[in-house]
């Protein structure tokens, strides 16, 4: 039998060509790679240029609300017609070492509340001049800012009930005048007033004259005072802040000679912790009594509360429930009284000696003198962001440290920034 064979010449020349087509396909890859990736980079550099630029004015917009009073601040409230940069009609630029860098747009609008803005900032690199023909980066970025609701800004009283009012002889409430904070009724009730002979509620009516339609508003619909009450943002806010602050108080609280209540923010809060509703039980609720001494700021109670004695106040009495005047000369209240009745509790005075036991002040109700800050943010807000493996959003949380603490009526907000997009959207998150 003949073994066949096989012819192995000639196999070598195919196996070169094979080999030389493949590296001439990736040499071909490799250089059309580099090629693009100067393009790549650098409009993801100038897109990270844009994106810092938008964020850069979010914060020129959260100082400006900060600073209502300054020459380049956004005053409180916002008018109708927002001044310029903050619509959107001028280009801020930002040059570092005398060099352009770029620079961004801003829109300020009002938010869907009075304690809110809408923000939009559209950041550019190098320009937005569209007669420049270098390449350009754009980024925009919305936000929601957002502060605790100051009821002496937008409640239309100098004393707030949801429910009844009832004040005896000789007890004297006075709105007239402080109109720093706009003109305010005496007292606004969603009940019926009880006033004794020689009871005085004197309102904005400029007549001097007590106790007439123009000094105070009864049977007014209890869902309208939703829009300068605390909301519970507000309440959870003002929880934490007095947390850090160390003036958070559970369950029923005397303030006295022994015990003087701090000034500043004072959170007594439930003796369980949970938010008041109206079928809370009576022996969870807070109940706080100040017999005598002085005190600045803003005294939050979730439940009832009651001031007796020479108790001097200057700033917000805010009860959950009912409140309680019994007090004496010299004492008396400077400033605003706001009860929710939340479980049905009614507002009652009674006073013995001279002088007035509820006079509204704008200064001491909006931020007791100074006590409860309304002050900048010195460190921005620290924020925390969880992304899914394609970039996506999850979850956002407020970082509050620092001197963030301590500024309970400044503006805040928070960051989810969207990976698959070139917007971003920032909201508060309590």
């Amino acid at each position: 039998m003949r073994l066949i064979e096989s012819e192995e010449r000639g196999a070598a020349l195919p196996l070169a060509v094979i080999t030389l087509a493949l590296l001439a396909s990736l040499l071909i890859s490799l250089a059309t790679m580099s090629a693009t990736e100067p393009i790549i980079a650098s409009n993801q550099l100038l897109s990270a240029q844009a994106h810092a630029l938008a964020e850069a004015g979010i914060e020129r917009a959260l100082w400006a609300v900060q600073r209502p009073d300054a020459p380049d601040g956004l005053p409180y409230p916002l008018p109708s017609t927002v001044p310029a940069p903050y619509d959107g009609s001028r280009l801020i630029a930002l040059a570092n070492d005398g060099i352009t860098a770029g620079g961004f747009r801003l829109t300020v609008s009002p938010g869907a509340a009075p304690n809110e803005r809408q923000v939009l900032s559209v950041g550019w690199v190098p320009t937005d001049n569209g007669g420049d023909l270098r390449p350009k980066g754009q980024r925009r970025v919305t936000a929601t800012l957002w502060r605790v609701r100051v009821p002496a800004e937008i409640a239309p009283c100098a004393l707030c009930a949801i429910g009844d009012l009832a004040l005896d002889p000789a007890v004297i409430v006075d709105s007239r005048a402080d109109l720093r904070c706009g003109g305010k009724w005496g007292a606004w009730l969603s009940g019926t007033a009880s006033l004794a002979p020689g009871a005085q509620i004197l309102g904005p009516d400029g007549n001097g004259v007590p106790n007439e339609a123009g000094d105070y508003q009864q049977g007014q619909p209890a869902g309208t005072a939703t829009a300068w009450s605390f909301e519970a943002a507000d309440l959870l806010a003002l929880k934490r802040l007095a947390r850090a602050r160390g003036t958070y108080y559970q369950g029923a609280v005397v303030f006295d000679s022994s015990h003087p209540a701090p000034d500043g923010l004072v959170f007594v809060d439930t003796s369980t912790g949970e938010p008041v509703t109206g079928s809370t039980p009576a022996d969870q609720m807070a109940r706080v009594e100040i017999r005598g001494g002085g005190f600045k700021g803003w005294l939050v109670v979730a439940g009832a509360l009651e001031v007796s004695g020479d108790t001097r106040m200057r700033g917000l009495a805010y009860a959950l429930d009912g409140f309680a005047y019994r007090g004496e000369a010299p004492g008396g209240i400077e400033g605003q009284v706001v009860a929710a009745g939340l479980r049905g509790g009614g507002v009652s005075f009674s006073r013995t000696g001279g002088g007035a036991a509820l006079r509204f002040d704008c200064a001491a109700a909006r931020d007791g003198d100074g006590t409860v800050p309304s002050g900048e943010i010195s460190t921005p807000p620290l924020v925390f962001d969880s992304y899914d493996r394609r970039g996506r959003c999850l979850t956002v949380q407020q970082g509050v440290t620092g001197s963030l603490l301590t500024t309970a009526l400044a503006w805040h907000l928070a960051i989810c920034r969207n990976g698959d997009s070139g917007d971003d959207s920032r909201r508060l998150k309590t």
